[in-house]
Parts: C-alpha cells; structure tokens; sequence
C-alpha cells in the first residue's frame, strides 16, 4: 500500500511540474510575442518567428534572443547625435530633402573628385592608389577580407603602411570574414595595425545581436579620401579575371563629404571595440547652396539607424519617377510596399527596369524571387537577367536626376537587417555615368523567361520566403 501511495505521490508531482511548465511556456511565449509585435517587421518574418514559437517554444525563444532584435536603440540614438550637426534643420525644395531630415540622414556634402569605377582593375588601382599614397590614416570597414591572393596583397600594403607610422585600423564582419584566419592578419597586427570584429561569431548569444551583420564596405583615407560601393576585398571583386570576376559598381572621391564617412566609421570602430564614439561639432552647408554641383549625401541604413534609411529613401525616389526607374541588384526579395510601388509605377507609365543576374550565387534567393518577379512582368516591368556572369552590382537610378550606388541588395536582410552604406549623387554627370554603365549591362542581358507554375513550385517558394529574411 505505502508503495502505491508513494507511486501516486510521484505521479502528482510529475502533473503539477508538467502543469506549471506548461503554463510558464506560454506565458513566456506571450510576453515574446507581444514584444515581437511591437517591432515593425516584414509580414513574412513575423509568421515564422509566430509560427516558430507556437510550435516549440523551448527552441524558439533561444533562438529569438540570440537572432530576433532588429533595430539596436542605444546604438540608433548615439548616432542620431554623431550627425546631429549635418541634418538639415530647415529643409528647402525638393521633398527628399525633408524625407532626409526626418530619418536623421546627414545633408548633402561637397567633393572635389568623383570616380566611378565600372571595371575591377580600375577599383583596385584606385584602392591602391589610395593606401600607399596615406599620410596619416587608412580605415577599412569591410563585409568580407578574403585570404585569397588579393586579401594577402593588401594585408601586406597595409602592414607597410604601419611601419611607417600610419595609423591603420581594419574591421571586419564577424560573418563575412569568418574563415579569414589569424594567420593571415598576423604581418598587419605585428607591424601595429589594429583589427577589429563586428559582432564576432563566438560572443554572449542572448543579446539578439547575432543575426546582425555588417556589410557596408568602406575605405577612409587621412579623412579626406574614401573608397566604396559594392565590392569586397577578394580576387573576385578586385581582379577583374573572367574566370572569377563579378561586376561590380564601386567609386572613389575626395573632399569634405569624406567627414561623414569617417564619422560613420568611427562609429562603427566604437561599437565594435565597445566604446562609447567621439562626437566631433560639424558645419552644416548653408541652405541657400545645398546642391552645388558634385555633392554627395551618405546614406547609412541598419540597426544603427532608428527607421528604415534605405527602404524609405527609394520608396520616395520611386514616387518623384516621372520617366523612368533603374534597378540593378543581385538578389531580389522587397518589401510588400516596394513590391506594390513598382507595380504601380509600371501601370502608371512609367518605364521601370530590373537587372539581374540569371543564376545569382544564392540558389534560395534565386527560387525566392520568383513570385515577386511573376507580378513584377504582369505589371509591364522590364526584367532583364544577365547570362554566365554573376551580377553582384547594387545601383537605383530615378530618370537622370537620381543615382544611388552602395553595398544594399534589393532583398528583405540589407533594407531591414544589415548594417549598410548607399551613396546618393547629386550631380547630373555622376547620375549620367551610373545610368550609362546600366544601359550597357542591359544590352548583353537576356528577357527574363516566366516558369512554368505548379503548386509545388509555389508552396516551395512560399516556405522558402518566411524564413529569407534570416538568411
């Protein structure tokens, strides 16, 4: 009898644990919920993290707290006051202005050189160009440092550099450069370089950092000279050898627009380093001359920045098109909003034109597309894959008024995840330029031919879209 009592008394024990467990799941699945609802997230995004959840709480909210946060709020604030003295106050004439006021987006800035790089050979001498020709500092904020040949090229330039007494700091993404060894920094770390991680791989999970990643890609050299675009430091990038090369888009110039670079880098050099960055008094221009010609206006989107940078400024560039919209990325998965406005721009009249590359080198955000892409051709867009050859260029250009070139692809990570770094050009010759090379892709690309659809293939490509906003 004393055995059943005992046996009873267990089982008692394991209900109440069993009872209590349960209700502590989902009591802690509301308090997540409701806190991830509070973000502004892509439809798509939300399911899969709701869906996630429900069905197994216990991995999910791990999850959640190692990959969920989306914007980093401290982080937003401190560079609303690193910029606080290049926002324009009163903004005057075209309604972007305002739009750029409200995100916080520095004013437009003066260069004395402008230097789009259409070939890989011409980035690279002007990158080297730019290092051996350093004076004080070379500061390289990076997605991806290779240990190919190029990768070794430049560590070893740089380390020279440092023997000579100029301060060189390199930072690179956790991610993008993760299988760049120790190894191969060692000559730039001994001759006195500085390396730095940007929320390295192996760091405390639970802050909800881990999925951020940095992709802008930028050189600052004394202050007054910057390199950058859409080109990694890898042979790919920078060789220009048809067997490995990608085109790309990436530009040098030098001036006083160059401040706001080395303000976003030194800012990005302090998060990374946890530190709190240097806030450095800044003249604004005055309002009466805001877009002489030659100005460029530095365009940082990602946690960094409180809304959403990047997407809302070409959500407003695709509203002021009256003629025509350019659109060159490698990897197409937009927003619900951006999907819509494209639609109605075509509708509308407007000649709207997609470049992409026919095979990408990320199959899921191949098959992604797709659905977008069906909508996009019945609503007259103009969708144009170039063959062989992997397109990696990001570039919008709004009839000949607008260009804007940087490190942000048309897909839900860089307009609302990544830390990214597009460029707007103000002057008609750069726009010119952008759109020229543009107009020459699209003569060797090909229609984009329509797949056949089957339920499979869309259910595929539904699955595939709730979870390519993680990837």
């Amino acid at each position: 009898m004393l055995t059943i009592i005992e046996e009873w008394h267990e089982l008692i024990k394991w209900a109440l644990a069993t009872h209590a467990a349960l209700w502590l799941g989902a009591f802690i699945v509301f308090v997540f919920l409701s806190g991830m609802l509070r973000e502004r997230r892509n439809p798509s995004a939300s399911a899969a993290w709701l869906l996630f959840m429900l069905a197994v709480p216990y991995v999910a909210i791990p999850l959640y707290l190692a990959l969920g946060t989306r914007k980093l709020e401290a982080l937003a604030r401190q560079k609303q006051l690193l910029f606080a003295g290049r926002t324009l106050q009163t903004p005057q004439g075209s309604p972007l202005l305002s739009l750029f006021a409200q995100l916080g987006v520095p004013a437009p800035a003066s260069v004395t050189g402008f230097h789009l790089h259409t070939e890989a050979k011409a980035a690279t001498a002007r990158l080297l160009a730019f290092i051996d020709g350093a004076d004080r500092s070379i500061d390289i904020e990076i997605f991806i440092l290779a240990g190919d040949a190029t990768g070794r090229m430049l560590i070893n330039r740089l380390a020279r550099c440092a023997q000579r007494g100029i301060r060189v700091r390199l930072l690179l993404d956790g991610v993008g450069s993760f299988l760049l060894s120790r190894k191969h920094l060692k000559p730039l770390v001994d001759a006195g370089g500085e390396v730095a991680r940007f929320i390295p791989v192996l760091h405390v999970p639970l802050r909800g950092r881990t999925n951020l990643r940095n992709h802008r890609k930028l050189v600052v050299v004394d202050e007054k000279r910057v390199w950058s675009g859409g080109r990694n430091l890898a042979n790919e990038y920078l060789q220009g050898e048809k067997q490995t090369h990608w085109y790309d888009l990436s530009f040098d110039l030098e001036g006083p627009a160059a401040l706001d670079y080395q303000t976003l880098f030194d800012a990005d050099w302090a998060f990374a380093r946890q530190r709190q960055p240097a806030y450095a008094e800044r003249t604004m221009p005055s309002s009466d001359n805001l877009l002489p010609p030659h100005e460029v206006q530095i365009l940082p989107g990602g946690p960094d920045m409180e809304e959403d940078v990047l997407e809302q400024t070409l959500l407003a560039l695709i509203r002021e098109a009256r003629q025509r919209i350019l659109i060159v990325t490698p990897y197409f998965v937009p927003t619900e909003t951006l999907q819509t406005l494209l639609c109605l721009s075509a509708r509308s009249g407007i000649q709207v034109d997609l470049l992409l590359p026919e095979k990408s080198n990320h199959r899921i955000a191949d098959l992604v597309r797709n659905r977008f892409l069906r909508e996009l051709h019945k609503a007259g867009v103009g969708i144009h894959m170039l063959p062989d050859d992997m397109l990696h260029a990001k570039a919008w250009v709004i009839d000949d008024h607008w260009a804007v070139i940087g490190s942000a692809n048309i897909d839900l990570r860089s307009l609302q995840l990544n830390f990214e770094l597009m460029t707007l050009l103000h002057a008609q010759a750069d726009v010119v330029a952008v759109q020229t090379w543009v107009d020459t892709q699209l003569v060797r690309t090909q229609p984009w031919q329509v797949p056949p659809r089957s339920r499979l293939r869309e259910t595929t490509e539904g699955l595939l879209m709730l979870i390519s906003f993680q990837l």
